[in-house]
């Protein structure tokens, strides 16, 4: 997965407009028009998938236009045009569609081969784009042509494929583990959900893309809460599921819910017990503060887990320091 970034921070302030006019002209045929007596402020980070690219933009008040001499480029990507939150915000305008003010969360969907642009108002807006192959993703939709006329709400999908997209742009290992094309097909999963998908691809989708962004965003919780009481329950309603369908996630990937919750708890215990920093805490101050209540089953969990005591993993670590 290729990744770049830039930023007209690595340029003097008389060169960061034209600097930004060539990145951008030359990447995405876009021209940037900043208010007169301003110092513009852009900074990109492109992630590039088969049949997918992604930039995570902060810029400074801008015009960046598609227009006729650019669309003539061939790409007719379906691109959504994400608000991650943040402060200020942005116009869409588009080829025979109105104007939209996207809120965060939401998102704008443009097809590239019309004219069409954007406008920055504010010291550093965020903003996502998200295109995908229009002869890939287009079949997988029913009634195409409806969605650009309005903002696509926050929906369950278009969150989860925000959170990936963000993830990859802003951490490029975040997903080494993951081949390429599953992620490029959850991806793909939860675009035609967001938008509307034929029934046949919204079946295969919601078992596939879909199930897979609510694990990873169930396992992030998880790790974030692992210090803490986690209630299956209360973890169910946060994403809107039932808790036996997130029994089920974590079984079919041969796993528990519960056994999952204790490895990311044990593992929090073994790296507060080796990392050398900070004041030396009782083995029973770092079992409690990591979630476990009972000594005797944080013992028998920790010895089974990493093959000895926690005690003796923090002399093995300290000796290994000297």
């Amino acid at each position: 997965m290729a990744f770049t970034s830039f930023s007209t921070d690595h340029f003097a302030p008389h060169e960061r407009l034209e600097a930004a006019q060539d990145i951008y002209s030359a990447i995405a045929q876009v021209q940037l028009v900043a208010p007169k007596k301003q110092t513009p402020h852009v900074e990109t980070r492109i992630k590039l998938l088969p049949g997918i690219s992604i930039a995570n933009v902060t810029a400074s008040s801008l015009h960046a236009a598609r227009k006729s001499p650019q669309v003539v480029d061939g790409n007719d990507d379906i691109t959504f045009l994400i608000h991650p939150g943040g402060q200020g915000g942005w116009l869409s305008h588009l080829q025979a569609h109105d104007t939209l003010a996207c809120t965060p969360g939401s998102a704008r969907i443009v097809f590239n081969h019309q004219s069409g642009s954007v406008d920055f108002h504010g010291e550093r807006v965020n903003f996502l784009s998200v295109a995908f192959s229009r002869a890939q993703l287009a079949p997988l939709i029913q009634n195409l042509e409806r969605i650009p006329k309005a903002l696509l709400p926050p929906v369950e999908p278009l969150q989860h494929l925000t959170r990936i997209a963000l993830a990859l742009t802003e951490h490029p290992n975040t997903f080494e583990t993951t081949s390429t094309e599953k992620l490029r097909g959850q991806m793909f999963d939860l675009a035609c959900l967001a938008l509307g998908a034929t029934p046949e691809a919204g079946f295969h989708s919601r078992r596939g893309g879909l199930r897979k962004a609510r694990l990873r965003g169930i396992k992030a919780d998880i790790k974030l809460l692992a210090r803490t009481p986690v209630c299956l329950e209360d973890l169910a309603v946060r994403h809107g599921v039932s808790p036996s369908y997130i029994r089920a996630l974590f079984n079919n990937e041969g796993t528990s819910f519960t056994d999952y919750l204790l490895e990311q708890r044990l593992q929090i215990a073994f790296d507060a017990l080796t990392n050398g920093q900070g004041p030396k805490r009782p083995v029973s101050d770092i079992a409690f503060r990591t979630g476990f209540n009972n000594l005797s089953w944080f013992y028998r969990a920790f010895k089974h887990r990493f093959g000895i005591p926690p005690g003796e993993v923090r002399e093995v670590a300290t000796q290994s320091r000297r």
